[in-house]
């Protein structure tokens, strides 16, 4: 019986061309990688797709990500078989999740706005409240029982199913799972009001304002996670390009004296 054929994402594609290129010699063990602007534009894909590749090549010990470095090549990655087998299927990564959450319940706050009751709202309050919680595991049980909430108040058991599958993902996919712990523990605040701004919506029972809400909130997570695993090279980018306004800005003041 012929094995299953593993889905075709584009994260495994982008690590399976790192391996490749580290197994031909264009990359050695010690090798820095490519600033992940130049790998998005050579492998013509977006920037959290490079992330997600970076991350699954980590978790397979091809590469190390360092602080304030960069990326690099730690193991040859050398494996028998062909290159589609090289790269495991580490599931869906957390860029994957966000992108359906936008689609799905971004949908789904807007049907459910229509008939929004009391009742509701009081349970959504309730999940906001303890989202502030200072346990992570409370607060994100509160955040996924807000949103999967919200989809029970469509009345599409299958709609409801899928919101709860996409939160289960977080944790069951390996690649989604090592993104979201190293985005853990930062924005609350933020979110807590993205959150109660949702429940407005809801309470006024205004399907668009509702939609556009959950939508608002869910492009939110996602450049936060952007920002929370952004690679190292950036951020020292970031600290040089600081640096130099900060040396041009003292050369000025000299000037003017």
């Amino acid at each position: 019986m012929q094995a299953p054929q593993q889905p075709d994402r584009l994260y495994r594609r982008v690590a399976d061309h790192i391996i490749a290129a580290i197994e031909s010699g264009t990359y050695a063990i010690g090798d820095k990688l490519p600033a992940e602007r130049d790998l998005a534009e050579a492998n013509g894909v977006s920037r959290p797709t490079i992330r997600e590749a970076m991350i699954a090549l980590e978790i397979m010990g091809i590469v190390e990500i360092r602080d304030r470095s960069g990326i690099y090549v730690v193991n040859s990655g050398d494996t028998s078989g062909e290159t589609r087998d090289k790269v495991p299927d580490l599931s869906v990564g957390a860029f994957e999740l966000v992108e359906a959450r936008i689609l799905i319940e971004g949908d789904a706050a807007g049907v459910a706005a229509e008939g929004a009751t009391a009742e509701d709202i009081d349970i959504l309050k309730a999940y906001i409240e303890d989202m502030g919680s200072n346990d992570p595991e409370a607060c994100e049980a509160a955040d996924r029982s807000f949103h999967v909430h919200i989809a029970s108040m469509t009345h599409n058991g299958a709609l409801t199913a899928a919101v709860e599958l996409l939160w289960d993902l977080r944790k069951k996919s390996p690649l989604a799972a090592q993104i979201m712990n190293r985005a853990q523990g930062g924005g609350l605040e933020a979110r807590i009001s993205e959150h109660a701004n949702i429940m407005r919506a809801l309470e006024t029972r205004n399907p668009v304002a509702a939609r556009e809400a959950m939508r608002q909130h869910l492009e939110q997570v996602r450049e936060y996670l952007l920002d929370a695993t952004e690679t190292a090279e950036i951020d020292a980018l970031r600290m040089r390009l600081k640096l130099q306004r900060q040396s041009m800005i003292r050369r000025t003041k000299t000037l003017l004296v």
